[in-house]
């Protein structure tokens, strides 16, 4: 286990360390838990083995009535839940919008009036401070989320990430057993999504040497695991999804995530493909894109940016961006995952070029290849 992932962190990893959430909340003083859960991972994960020894030291109301895409107005019902409650430890065991939505009830507690709560989450300010303790525990290996400092939170069709040093978790309870009860579907698409995670973090303009080491770790750790959890989940492979999928989150929580993920929300909005799939389908044509020295923006520096791409083409066992791209795809076909965007619904040269004037300028700029809107189209044309 690589000691960089937990050296400044308070994380339990391993096999059945869900039952050690109640030692966690007794620790750190907690009385009155609010646990905020999936509604059916929860037992289907064995997430609620917790129980017994959470409610042996504290009052615990549960909470998961909320939709997958966290959104605002199922945040203002938790806020009102945190109100009348009073908790003094928010747990979140799930997928990335259980955990996000712990996040932001800790991030806005205290706002009870719904549009006061849209007018803040519009502004965007820092989180800087809260006032309750927040314990994490996923329940699968993909979205990095017990690892950051943001969260999504969606009002209507409109996405808006909330972040700040305070939304980081007092703890992480990271059980890989949680995460092997998905369908192989949902263990290969959160996978690829951490998979992208830590190549994005290997070239992002914001990405640090810390974070990539992180991101090489984890890389190395996902690509030798993940076609056999999907397949197969065993011990072994699920403890190195865990583990994969925890420092990619740690690699992004500095870096940010790039192109591939700014146009996976489109796709995901539009055509239904589910996160990580969406991620996936571009990021082979991205991986080329980004092999080519020729294309760097000015200001990013080439041996950095070439170590970046050398971890990304040894990881995939490829001599260029090209052969990359090929690996990845065929990678992609191994998981079941489809990689055409017109079979996805995108058949159009109209629909791609929608596509690409979806994405987020911010996270474009984090990029260290530039893409006008025509240049994403183009890319996007040559994905069938």
């Amino acid at each position: 286990m690589p000691t960089s992932a937990f050296a400044d962190r308070d994380v339990r990893f391993g096999t059945g360390a869900i039952e050690l959430v109640g030692a966690v909340a007794d620790g750190l003083g907690a009385r009155r838990v609010l646990l905020v859960r999936g509604r059916r991972s929860f037992t289907a994960s064995g997430g609620d083995r917790l129980l017994p020894g959470l409610e042996a030291v504290a009052e615990v109301e549960q909470w998961s009535d909320f939709a997958p895409n966290t959104d605002a107005a199922d945040l203002a019902v938790g806020l009102g839940i945190v109100e009348r409650f009073d908790p003094d430890l928010v747990v979140a065991v799930g997928g990335g919008s259980a955990m996000d939505m712990a996040k932001l009830l800790c991030a806005f507690r205290g706002v009870t009036d719904a549009d006061e709560l849209q007018d803040r989450i519009r502004a965007g300010a820092k989180v800087t401070g809260r006032a309750t303790r927040l314990v994490l525990a996923p329940t699968t290996s993909g979205s990095g989320s017990e690892a950051t400092r943001f969260a999504v939170v969606y009002i209507g069709n409109g996405k808006f990430s909330i972040e700040g040093p305070a939304m980081l978790p007092d703890a992480v309870v990271l059980d890989p057993s949680l995460t092997v009860s998905g369908s192989a579907y949902q263990r290969a698409t959160s996978g690829v999504d951490a998979v992208a995670q830590a190549i994005e973090s290997l070239w992002a303009v914001g990405a640090t040497e810390e974070s990539r080491v992180f991101a090489r770790e984890a890389l190395e750790l996902l690509l030798g695991a993940l076609e056999g959890f999907a397949r197969e989940p065993d011990e072994a492979n699920a403890r190195a999804m865990a583990l994969g999928a925890h420092l990619a989150g740690r690699a992004i929580d500095v870096s940010r995530t790039t192109a591939a993920h700014a146009l996976s929300y489109g796709i995901t909005k539009t055509y239904g493909l589910s996160h990580g799939h969406a991620v996936g389908v571009t990021l082979g044509a991205f991986i080329e894109a980004h092999a080519d020295p020729s294309r760097l923006r000015e200001g990013i520096d080439p041996a950095a940016h070439a170590a970046a791409m050398a971890a990304v083409l040894g990881g995939l066992g490829a001599a260029d961006g090209t052969e990359a791209r090929e690996r990845f795809t065929a990678l992609m076909q191994r998981l079941g995952l489809e990689t055409s965007l017109g079979k996805a619904g995108a058949d159009t040269p109209a629909s791609r070029e929608a596509l690409a004037a979806s994405v987020n300028v911010q996270r474009l700029g984090n990029n260290p290849v530039d893409f006008s809107a025509p240049e994403l189209a183009a890319l996007l044309q040559g994905i069938d």
